[in-house]
């Protein structure tokens, strides 16, 4: 990974730290080639069940680098064909993400947190999307109605107001607002709840719950069954219930 960001693994969790604090992790074009890196790793390696997604230092993630946008702007660059983050988080990433966010999370920023599947947000953080007060269109945008209902994102976004931790609560976007200082033990803990199931399980449920939620009931129950048939002969399913019997606690293999 490139020193833009810091990728480690502690058991079966991925930790991502975005590492630009002298800028509060505004996303450059290098920063973002490494998280689009960093989540391919956590896509295809068996041995990570959870990721974990922060920042360096004081903030979560500023936006954009808009420095660097001008400098490509008046070099007469397109940006679009530098500018990665909506491959930061490719589809496929059926494992678990929490975004442990402090500080700033803004435009770009509150996108990285909003594909991921847990926000937890410390009690000192400044949230928004920013990008109508600099002329920007966020096209991402267009899913945030699913998580926060419609009225709540069009005055996040239209507004481009700053968002207070216990306001990202109330409109569903925080999971937990906690003091700043036990934000990154109180992901930990939440991170061991996950690590305590069963991997395949965990993987395959979440695809379903993304993929059903615009699906009619009998569409959903249709592609569940598609996605979740594999596991039914995985060695997982066969060890939960043998150690229910056993009286012990269960060791996934995660296949």
């Amino acid at each position: 990974m490139a020193d833009e960001l810091k990728f480690e693994v502690k058991g079966h969790v991925a930790w991502l730290t975005m590492n630009r604090p002298e800028v509060h992790n505004a996303l450059s074009y290098a920063l973002n080639q490494a998280l689009a890196d960093a989540w391919e790793e956590v896509k295809n390696n068996d041995d990570i069940w959870i990721a974990v997604l922060t920042g360096a230092g004081r903030s979560f993630c500023s936006g954009m680098d808009l420095k660097e946008r001008a400098q490509v702007d008046a070099a007469g660059e397109d940006w679009s064909k530098k500018h990665t983050i909506g491959n930061a988080m490719p589809d496929g990433v059926w494992k678990p993400v929490i975004a442990a966010i402090r500080g700033y999370c803004l435009a770009g920023g509150w996108q990285l947190a909003q594909l991921s599947d847990f926000r937890f947000v410390s009690d000192q953080a400044t949230l928004g999307i920013r990008e109508v007060k600099r002329g920007l269109m966020p096209a991402w945008t267009v899913d945030l109605p699913r998580i926060i209902g419609l009225g709540n994102a069009l005055e996040v976004v239209l507004t481009g107001e700053y968002i207070t931790p216990q306001r990202a609560l109330e409109m569903g976007f925080a999971t937990r607002v906690v003091p700043d200082d036990k934000l990154y033990e109180e992901v930990e803990a939440f991170a061991a709840i996950l690590e305590e199931n069963a991997p395949l399980s965990v993987r395959g449920l979440k695809e379903v719950l993304y993929r059903g939620v615009t699906l009619t009931r009998q569409e959903g129950m249709q592609i569940a069954g598609h996605i979740l048939a594999p596991i039914k002969y995985s060695e997982d399913i066969k060890e939960g219930p043998r150690a229910f019997a056993e009286k012990r606690a269960p060791v996934w293999k995660g296949r």
